[in-house]
């Protein structure tokens, strides 16, 4: 018996929840959807799984993940149900649009059906680490160090031997109303009474920049009006304040394209890494990938696209159980 697939809208009903709030449960990769050209749709058995989980209160990763490409959901069965169909999906963590291009490349080369999850940078590893995903980007700070995702793929891929592809900087900061009108310039700013903001969700590497920055100027959250409202975009942060919900949200530069009445306050630049098991080394997408990056063609394509650092791009570092060796 064939499950029924329901719209956004439906599910919102049923669960009586708010429609937005359906696409960021799909986003999440907590609620898994379809595609029909493109409309999403979510079968009644994956609402029926989610609640499920949810009364069993499981934290473990949602089974099925967000995709942007020809989409479905993650089970027993191919994502895709039609002749010569790769039989084993390449799962995708990360939201930037840099990572459109890679995969775009890969379905050039046909080698495999790619799926998309946008689920933050720290459960992006945590999953890549369980065997959920097969690639993982990350822009994780650590604010000991001063340094990007290299510590946190020692601490948290523990035995497992991984690699680790730079492929840009970009810069991290804040949304603001246009013209800045409240005069916001720093992390300390936020310590103004008069200042709300937006916030993402745990587990990002843009709440993981500011939780540390909070910390490290002794900044309380709780006096921080709108700490925990959260969003799980770079793009619906920077369309809450457009809409005048908060004077401040979190993200990167780039997130706010396209969205009027929003201004970009540069803070830190950040290094976004691709991050991958070393056992899929020599698999014909991850040479497709590495072919594409380390050859220049890359790095020519995300120029086009504008708004990052390229200095670094290229940089492949491997971790063995904890130690790094450089390659390039």
């Amino acid at each position: 018996m064939e499950s029924t697939l329901l719209t956004a809208e439906d599910v919102a009903k049923q669960l009586r929840i708010k429609k937005y709030t359906v696409y960021e449960l799909i986003k999440r990769g907590e609620l898994p959807s379809s595609k029909v050209g493109k409309q999403v749709r979510v079968s009644q058995e994956d609402i029926n799984r989610y609640l499920q989980s949810r009364k069993t209160g499981s934290l473990a990763p949602a089974p099925a993940l967000g995709t942007e490409g020809p989409a479905g959901r993650l089970g027993d069965k191919p994502l895709v149900d039609f002749p010569g169909a790769p039989q084993a999906p390449v799962i995708i963590c990360g939201q930037d649009k840099c990572l459109d291009l890679l995969v775009s490349r890969i379905s050039r080369a046909g080698t495999n059906l790619v799926l998309r999850s946008f689920m933050g940078s720290y459960n992006g590893l945590f999953t890549l680490y369980n065997g959920r995903v097969t690639m993982a980007a990350s822009h994780l700070w650590d604010g000991e160090t001063n340094t990007y995702n290299y510590p946190f793929i020692q601490h948290l891929l523990p035995g497992l031997p991984v690699g680790a592809l730079r492929l840009a900087g970009r810069m991290q900061g804040f949304y603001v109303k246009k013209g800045n009108p409240l005069h916001i310039q720093d992390w300390k700013d936020l310590a103004r009474q008069e200042i709300s903001m937006i916030n993402r969700e745990r587990g990002c590497g843009t709440r993981i920049l500011l939780d540390q920055k909070l910390a490290h100027l002794g900044i309380d959250t709780d006096h921080i009006q709108g700490y925990t409202n959260e969003y799980t975009s770079h793009l619906a942060c920077a369309n809450s304040v457009a809409k005048g919900e908060a004077d401040l949200g979190c993200g990167c530069e780039r997130g706010r394209e396209h969205i009027p009445g929003v201004d970009f306050v540069p803070l830190q630049l950040e290094w976004y890494d691709f991050i991958f098991r070393l056992a899929d080394l020599k698999t014909p997408t991850m040479r497709t990938i590495l072919s594409y990056v380390l050859e220049g063609e890359f790095k020519q394509d995300i120029e086009m696209l504008g708004g990052y650092d390229l200095s670094q791009t290229g940089r492949y570092e491997t971790f063995y159980g904890g130690t790094s060796s450089s390659l390039s």
